[in-house]
């Protein structure tokens, strides 16, 4: 081996330079050469060449990413192309601002609903008492933010403790058949064993399902999002526009087709195959979840931060164009789907336990690490033998559910077609009934 060559060996070790295989003498010979005759550095001068040889590596590196970039740009343009052409996801349409919650005026047009539907831990909270607690807190500084609370006692039937909690439907309501495209832009969203969350649609005029609901980000434990639609007739999702405009994407196994929902009967809901995370996925990467919701069916949107488009920022959202950050899509079936679903009010709300995250506690992994898997049971009706409702209300995890349980949101806005803009918005019934929900 000559002395350049060896110079070479040490410097390519020292280097590690990644655009240079040191390997072989016929690699070795290659970077001796360039060493010997880089015209930048004088002769003999092993650390000028060793330099220039890592410049020229790293414009090498930047070419290729640059390169890399724009055939990531080209392909995503393809496929935009292709889902515009099949005419997949959010029908264009010119939209405008028609509801904003935001900063210390962020709870103005929401009713704190009191009533738990769904047999949980949890204790919902009145206006008032979410803010003298501070289960509920809000700023233009820091933004908005939901909470789980205090273990306290309580007088319902055999259950000692509740801990306190929130439920927001919004005082106005929305029509799927005309157009609506719901945003929340969020820093954190609450997860955890024994945790709830859910950020969702409903009609409160009729009897639910009747009128619809939509499920946008639901999940409990650790268990992964799922976006469904409820409704109380045979409803069928277009399973050949579903896969048409799906292919390609990463998706979880597929749920029921028909809408269909009757608990009793084992009719779950329609949940079309889907880009599935865990609420620590959800919570680890802020951005904006939406969905857009037409004659045709509804989508639901993740958008990191870092990719907000500038329609979106501007207030003029073009969600056609947003086909990359497709997590789910929920076409229906025009027959059978026709007017299936009545004015939409948003609900936000962080559930303990009960129906889901109870039920499902010795399912879950992260509810069997808790340890509370033994002298209990999973149990909603009996929730002071409840697994999970015997952890949530610890004393002991008060630094977990404050630490893990909440949302965090920068803002929630409604966008519907400019042309109807200038109409008066519709009152939710929830709104009109004083939160009192509908019975049967």
């Amino acid at each position: 081996m000559t002395p350049v060559m060896s110079r070479a060996v040490i410097l390519c070790a020292m280097a590690r330079l990644s655009f240079v295989s040191c390997t072989s003498l016929e690699e070795l010979a290659s970077l001796s050469t360039a060493l010997e005759t880089d015209d930048q550095c004088a002769a003999g001068d092993d650390d000028c060449a060793l330099n220039a040889l890592q410049m020229r590596g790293n414009a090498m590196a930047q070419a290729g990413k640059e390169g890399d970039a724009a055939n990531q740009t080209e392909a995503e343009a393809n496929m935009e192309a292709y889902w515009s052409e099949n005419s997949c996801f959010a029908a264009p349409k010119s939209y405008g601002l028609a509801f904003k919650a935001q900063g210390s005026s962020f709870f103005d047009d929401f009713t704190f609903m009191t009533v738990d539907e769904t047999h949980g831990a949890h204790r919902y909270l009145t206006k008032e008492e979410a803010f003298k607690t501070g289960v509920v807190e809000t700023s233009e500084e820091h933004g908005t933010i939901l909470r789980v609370g205090d273990v306290e006692r309580s007088t319902a039937p055999n259950a000692p403790f509740k801990r306190q909690s929130v439920m927001l439907h919004s005082n106005h309501a929305w029509k799927p058949s005309e157009g609506m495209l719901v945003v929340m832009k969020y820093n954190h969203v609450p997860y955890g064993a024994g945790v709830w969350p859910a950020f969702w649609l409903m009609n409160s005029d009729i009897l639910w399902p009747q009128g619809g609901e939509f499920d946008i980000l639901e999940y409990a434990n650790d268990e992964v999002s799922k976006v469904t639609f409820h409704t109380s007739r045979n409803c069928m999702l277009d399973q050949h526009k579903l896969g048409q405009c799906m292919a390609g994407k990463q998706t979880g196994g597929p749920g029921p087709s028909n809408c269909n929902t009757d608990y009793f009967k084992n009719l779950l809901g329609c949940r079309p195959r889907q880009i599935q995370r865990s609420g620590e996925w959800f919570a680890k990467n802020p951005g904006v979840m939406a969905a857009a919701w037409d004659a045709d069916g509804v989508t639901v949107y993740h958008i990191p931060n870092a990719e907000i488009p500038a329609d979106l920022s501007s207030d003029t959202p073009k969600p056609e164009t947003w086909g990359r950050w497709v997590l789910a899509y929920v076409p229906l079936d025009r027959h059978s789907c026709a007017d299936i679903a009545k004015p939409q009010e948003i609900v936000l709300n962080i559930a303990l336990c009960g129906d889901w995250a109870g039920g499902a506690w010795l399912r879950s992994s992260a509810a069997r690490r808790t340890g509370y898997t033994v002298g209990c049971n999973a149990d909603i009706s009996n929730p002071a033998g409840d697994c999970c409702s015997r952890f949530v209300t610890s004393h002991k995890q008060n630094s977990y559910m404050k630490y893990s349980a909440y949302f965090s949101i920068d803002y929630m806005k409604v966008f519907t077609p400019a042309d109807i803009l200038s109409a008066p918005p519709l009152e939710s019934a929830t709104f009109k009934r004083g939160g009192v929900p509908l019975q049967g």
